[in-house]
């Protein structure tokens, strides 16, 4: 994927035109806590000096965002093969659906950022499932391949769902593709009911491995992922908006080895496929699984208490 190709002087909300820099100190809103005081930090990422937030100092128009999830981000971009890996993609969504059914077995479920409709296949069986995708593809697929209820639009642009009408809301993998997490997660408090459960993962850049990497932590990788949080960020933004941690957990995922050797020489690279990995792929079984955990991705389970429900 070639970064330098998107518009960094486009708008997006939150973002103003200029990104202005004055010794080392950069004029941005932070979608955390709303200050307007960043500094560098990794190439191409920036950091608030208040709450410590980072984001990619990268701004996309919607021409751009259906651009970059277009069919191809789905199979040998952020994917090496989506569809194929159905299968092993599906036994970590099934550990994420145990987890939610400790809380609720019934009820609304919506998920934001749906892409095949995998999840929404198996959480069909217990909820009322609906998901929200911006790939057109990967809407089709879901609607028409496997019959879970997909609508190709933006969450946030949806003025149909009723207030306190929903249950769960689930991101998975998604809250740091958002180019404004917190206005989604204002529109999840909307629609949830008191007492109504969102469930996130998300890569942890604070842990230890994304510490230890730096730069080279497989999780940066502009445009298509915007923010980086961590635990503490993370946290900051939902109790903001009124929710309450039940828990935090670094889960182990299971992976193809095809996706594994792709994530470790063709994501984030801008380079050509190499040699080792081109050789790798005709001597490795691609779609074996293996469970790794790398300790540097979060679920995090957070329920809006009615209290702080808003009305």
């Amino acid at each position: 994927m070639h970064h330098n190709k998107w518009n960094r002087a486009s708008i997006m909300p939150n973002r103003p035109e200029i990104l202005a820099a004055t010794n080392n100190r950069i004029t941005f809103k932070c979608n955390v806590c709303g200050r307007k005081d960043f500094k560098q930090s990794f190439p191409g990422l920036i950091q608030c000096n208040n709450c410590d937030f980072i984001t990619a100092n990268i701004a996309l128009n919607a021409e751009d965002i259906h651009t970059l999830y277009g069919t191809t981000y789905f199979s040998g971009e952020e994917y090496v093969d989506y569809v194929g890996d159905k299968k092993i993609i599906q036994k970590n969504l099934c550990k994420w659906l145990k987890a939610i059914r400790r809380y609720r077995d019934s009820g609304v479920l919506i998920e934001i950022g749906s892409a095949y409709g995998f999840f929404l296949e198996i959480a069909e069986e217990h909820f009322q499932a609906t998901g929200y995708e911006i790939s057109e593809a990967a809407t089709d697929y879901s609607n028409y391949a496997i019959n879970a209820r997909t609508y190709n639009t933006d969450f946030l642009d949806d003025a149909n769902i009723l207030p306190n009408s929903v249950d769960i809301v689930v991101m998975w993998d998604v809250i740091e593709h958002l180019p404004d997490p917190a206005m989604v997660i204002d529109k999840v408090q909307n629609v949830l009911k008191p007492n109504g459960h969102i469930f996130i993962t998300t890569g942890d850049i604070d842990s230890r491995l994304a510490k230890f990497q730096g730069p080279s932590w497989r999780m940066i990788h502009p445009p298509s992922h915007l923010q980086y949080f961590s635990k503490t960020t993370l946290t900051k933004l939902l109790t903001s908006k009124g929710f309450e941690i039940v828990d935090i957990k670094y889960p182990g995922y299971w992976r193809t080895l095809g996706q594994i050797l792709h994530g470790l020489f063709i994501l984030g690279n801008d380079t050509n496929e190499s040699i080792i990995y081109k050789l790798l792929l005709r001597i490795v079984p691609r779609r074996l699984g293996v469970y790794l955990n790398t300790y540097d991705i979060m679920l995090v389970n957070a329920k809006l208490a009615e209290k702080n429900k808003k009305t």
